[in-house]
């Protein structure tokens, strides 16, 4: 049974004590201060209309492996492409080259799915697009739409700011957007070629540079990778308008927010509000009014994961009583920056327990390569690009013999899935399997 849903209170003002003095100019001051600090709770804690729960280990274990299951982790739930993989993800990290490869193969069954996302020239469904805390993703265009209006504010400052350093003006700027329109009127071309173009019409290069990073970020010009090697890249740029025309269609930006958020707490709920702010790179103000203004309703939860309330939706909260889950214990081997990890923040122990966060993030903050065991990581895995093969090391001594030979089944047929698409050995203008993605 769940609890009625409960309103929190909104406070008002508190009427003023009346008269002079220090005392009760200090009780003023006193009931101002509470009232602000009441008001900033409400607004802190998320949607004022909430089902109330808790929620002890054993709920909290089952919830997460759920959010898994439904992103294709568990072998009972495998998905058909990489566009339902982009479709339960909210969108499929895109930084590093191997990372979409490694992504899908951990969700699908069928091994062609994976080619599919090897070097896309087609943008017309999906795109890769900077966006939530701009980073790049593989989109279908329906979630690219709100993920790029959502974040295009913070983005768009980011690549003015280096049109700036660059010593480009608003009138450099825009004749240089001109020139860069009529170069890709025909055809995609390469970033070098661009350069070359604009600078026969007396563009200096950081100015077509910072050009062509602008105009990406609002849009007005589509990334292509037409490589058909997963650890090579062949980036071209396409006008928006003929190689993703549904990336342009109108939303504004409180719309868009309130969509992605509402997908957000959909995919990965129970999460808390900054999780949310972590994952989208929204302030918290946007994230709590995109909640506010969802057409669903909430479940607040508190959990072990966190002090802080975890949301999720109501819907999805009624699933998780009335549909039975995964039972058996999964194992997974997840990408470089995988979109199940990087979904939190404040809750991250969901998966790591009490292993170190820096026995799983590098340096600058990047989730590396994982083996999930029942939605825990125990270990981490590589591609050894010499040997062509996955190798995964344990991150705990207490592994048993029928777990490590169920992830050696796994990485054995992962190591499968990758060989297709890889192009030993490395050559002259190879990308290392670790190397950043369209990076401009």
């Amino acid at each position: 049974m769940h609890a009625a849903p409960i309103a929190l209170p909104i406070p008002r003002t508190v009427a003023p004590v009346p008269g002079r003095g220090a005392a009760r100019r200090a009780i003023n001051r006193a009931c101002a201060v509470v009232v602000a600090a009441r008001f900033r709770t409400v607004v802190a804690d998320g949607p004022r209309m909430v089902t109330s729960a808790r929620a002890g280990v054993a709920e909290c274990d089952a919830l997460w492996n759920r959010v898994l299951s439904r992103q294709g982790l568990h072998p009972e739930t495998r998905l058909g492409s990489w566009h339902e993989v982009g479709q339960a993800g909210l969108g499929i990290h895109a930084a590093r080259l191997p990372t979409p490869v490694a992504t899908v193969a951990a969700r699908c069954e069928d091994p062609t799915a994976v080619q599919e996302v090897v070097g896309r020239s087609d943008a017309s469904t999906a795109t890769t697009i900077r966006c939530m805390r701009r980073t790049l993703h593989l989109l279908p265009v329906e979630l690219a739409v709100p993920a790029h209006r959502a974040t295009l504010g913070y983005r768009e400052r980011d690549a003015e700011r280096l049109a700036v350093r660059a010593g480009a003006g608003a009138a450099r700027l825009a004749r240089a957007d001109e020139q860069l329109k009529a170069v890709l009127a025909d055809a995609p071309v390469a970033p070098r070629a661009i350069e070359a173009a604009l600078a026969a019409e007396g563009t200096a290069v950081p100015v077509a540079r910072a050009a062509l990073k602008l105009a990406w970020e609002r849009g007005t010009i589509t990334c292509l990778n037409v490589s058909g090697r997963w650890n090579r890249e062949l980036r071209v740029f396409a006008l928006t308008e003929r190689a993703c025309p549904g990336l342009l269609a109108p939303m504004d930006r409180d719309e868009a927010i309130r969509v992605l958020i509402e997908a957000y707490f959909d995919r990965y709920g129970p999460a808390t509000i900054a999780d949310a702010m972590w994952w989208s790179g929204l302030a918290r103000r946007d994230v709590v009014a995109a909640m506010d203004a969802a057409p669903c309703r909430w479940a607040r939860l508190d959990t072990e994961w966190a002090a802080s309330a975890a949301f999720m939706t109501e819907a999805r909260y009624e699933e998780h009583h009335t549909v039975p889950g995964p039972m058996e214990p999964a194992v997974a081997l997840l990408a470089h920056e995988d979109v199940a990890l990087k979904a939190y923040f404040e809750t991250r122990c969901r998966y790591l327990g009490r292993m170190p966060a820096g026995a799983v993030f590098n340096s600058i903050g990047e989730v590396l390569p994982t083996v999930l065991s029942d939605g825990r990581v125990v270990g981490r895995w590589q591609w050894h690009p010499r040997r062509g093969v996955v190798h995964w090391t344990a991150l705990s001594d207490t592994l048993d013999a029928a777990l490590c030979t169920r992830i050696d089944t796994a990485a054995e047929h992962l190591t499968h899935v990758l060989r297709p698409g890889w192009d030993p050995p490395p050559g002259a203008g190879e990308a290392d399997p670790g190397q950043l993605a369209l990076a401009i």
